[in-house]
């Protein structure tokens, strides 16, 4: 019984913080938490005159700066494994491109271009020849020549549409190439690190890539303060999911609501006149709290 209190003592000063005034949310969701969940700090960036990890991104150099973020590392290793290698991750930017553009051009000449009206009301093809008269020119009937004359409030809404969407397809265009760079770091430590080639990455299992991180490990320090095994880098990448998880299990995503609220979920407590508070998560509060809190405890 000694051994088993120390060890859950040794266990548990892993998740005391160094740092003062820290976050009462951070405090209340490590009160019960499982030792076997990593919290602590080690990810910080080591100091200028500790060990340097060499090869990391550019060759077998020792020079090499240490790496800033492992947690976001190690994201990118696993975002480059699940899409499959350069080149499915280049044709699947394309193809977003292409159709955000198709999405854009399409929008723009049904709803500037075409004349609904006219398109309506012309007779073209039977019945023309029906009527009697001379079939007529559908492109001259149904298509504006001038689409912005007059300027109206509806084509207004629609330039400033076609504006907005515009201007975002040029963010992602130059987003492309931002992340081209990084995408092909990455590529470069599977293929000089891991020795794992874009052919390979279709059908190796995640597991061998994790074997070879930690293998990597002890050769070239990618963490200088300890050593990396499996369940390290696997909780760095699922360390805001286990945030989140923590914050549901202790009721702090419950409201006040009615069972028949959409996405209602089950009751944790019942408040004073019987209130009953309810979890719930939507994806906008799921994103909400994903921007202003997980990103902020865990970014650089």
């Amino acid at each position: 019984m000694m051994f088993s209190g120390q060890k859950g003592a040794n266990g548990l000063n892993i998740f005391k913080w160094r740092r003062h005034g820290e976050s009462s949310l951070r405090t209340g969701l490590l009160d019960d938490v499982h030792p076997e969940i990593e919290l602590s700090d080690y990810r910080r960036a080591p100091s200028p005159g500790s060990e340097s990890p060499s090869g990391l991104l550019n060759g077998e150099s020792v020079s090499v700066e240490p790496i800033s973020d492992l947690d976001l590392f190690f994201e990118r290793l696993y975002n480059y494994y699940c899409e499959k290698g350069l080149w499915c991750i280049i044709i699947k930017w394309i193809f977003e491109l292409l159709s955000l553009a198709f999405t854009i051009f399409f929008s723009g000449f049904f709803l500037l271009y075409v004349d609904w009206n006219g398109l309506r009301n012309a007779k073209c093809g039977m019945d023309a020849v029906e009527s009697g008269i001379k079939p007529c020119d559908l492109a001259n009937e149904a298509l504006h020549l001038h689409p912005l004359k007059p300027l109206t409030l509806f084509k207004g809404t629609v330039l400033g549409y076609l504006g907005i969407f515009s201007v975002y397809w040029i963010f992602c265009f130059l987003r492309f190439f931002a992340q081209l760079r990084e995408t092909l770091a990455v590529r470069q430590f599977y293929y000089r690190s891991l020795h794992v080639t874009d052919k390979e990455i279709q059908t190796i299992p995640w597991a061998s890539i994790l074997e070879r991180i930690v293998q990597l490990q002890e050769l070239q320090q990618l963490c200088v303060v300890k050593n990396l095994s499996i369940h390290d880098v696997v909780m760095r990448l699922m360390r805001k999911e286990n945030y989140l998880i923590g914050m549901l299990n202790k009721g702090l995503l419950s409201f006040p609501i009615s069972h028949w609220v959409p996405g209602a979920g089950p009751t944790i407590s019942c408040g004073p006149n019987d209130v009953r508070s309810r979890l719930i998560l939507p994806k906008t509060l799921e994103w909400t709290l994903n921007w202003c809190i997980l990103q902020s405890m865990f970014d650089r």
